[in-house]
């Protein structure tokens, strides 16, 4: 069993991958704004503990960070799905300031905040594995979306970035793989003992990886699907199972870090 971090845990993608955890026993804590919709989609599992709530307006990000800091400490969370978002069809040019503040905050602010805590309560003595939800709009240049695409294009470069940091050094890596180091311990001349032993251990993966997902659009409440389709936008809609199938998949590769998937199979770049 896996505790997952989860933002955005009570609408769409998030809430999507909040039921895929809980329906294969894991625990989730859920960072969301509406404490009360959080109990109506997921009073039982509340009730017996298996989610957790941890309420933030992630529109507005003051003290979020030390707030992580407090609430996350009791758990050891292993795996982070950063979900929340707010859409916004407009113009780069008729985009306001708070408009673009709100995007920020949402999709990379909250993100930096959230991840700065867990790195600190990690301090690489487990394995951290982060997937950030991003969006084609980001590489696309979609005029009709544009503000949107510059925030997600932020969340892009803040995942490379982040990566080189956290990776810098080779020691920051999972232990071997145990079938793999016992069978190199075993054999008996000390050369190729230790060249076996050295390539046990360059097979290990990544203690800390954050990664991003970038989908065309998806049917949710803030994909808002016939708006897009009607501006005849070059995406195709991914289904919800395919979005979850990735981010999960994403999750579990221990070799990349780093990296921003697509999933648009209508558009390449």
């Amino acid at each position: 069993m896996k505790t997952f971090l989860i933002t955005g845990a009570t609408s769409g993608i998030g809430e999507a991958c909040a039921r895929h955890c809980l329906a294969q026993g894991d625990q989730v804590v859920a960072l969301c704004r509406n404490g009360d919709k959080a109990h109506r989609l997921f009073a039982p599992e509340l009730a017996s503990g298996q989610m957790v709530l941890l309420e933030h307006d992630l529109a507005c990000n003051d003290g979020l960070y030390k707030q992580c800091l407090s609430e996350l400490k009791p758990f050891k969370i292993e795996r982070f799905i950063h979900c929340a978002g707010v859409g916004l069809i407009k113009g780069m040019a008729s985009t306001t300031h708070a408009e673009l503040l709100q995007l920020y905050e949402t999709h990379l602010f909250a993100l930096s905040e959230i991840m700065r805590a867990l790195v600190r309560l990690c301090q690489f003595k487990y394995e951290l594995s982060a997937v950030a939800l991003s969006s084609v709009a980001s590489p696309a240049y979609l005029v009709q979306n544009a503000a949107y695409g510059l925030s997600k294009d932020s969340v892009d470069h803040y995942v490379r970035l982040l990566n080189k940091q956290l990776n810098a050094a080779p020691q920051k890596r999972l232990p071997p793989p145990a079938q793999a180091l016992a069978a190199a311990e075993a054999i008996e001349d000390p050369e190729q003992r230790a060249r076996a032993v050295a390539i046990a251990q360059a097979q290990a993966g990544l203690m800390l990886r954050i990664n991003a997902l970038a989908p065309g659009m998806v049917d949710t409440p803030l994909g808002d699907c016939d708006t897009y389709l009607e501006q005849e936008l070059p995406l195709n809609v991914i289904p919800m199972e395919v979005i979850v199938h990735w981010i999960f998949e994403i999750l579990e590769t221990p070799y990349m870090s780093g990296q921003t998937v697509v999933l648009n199979n209508d558009w390449v770049y």
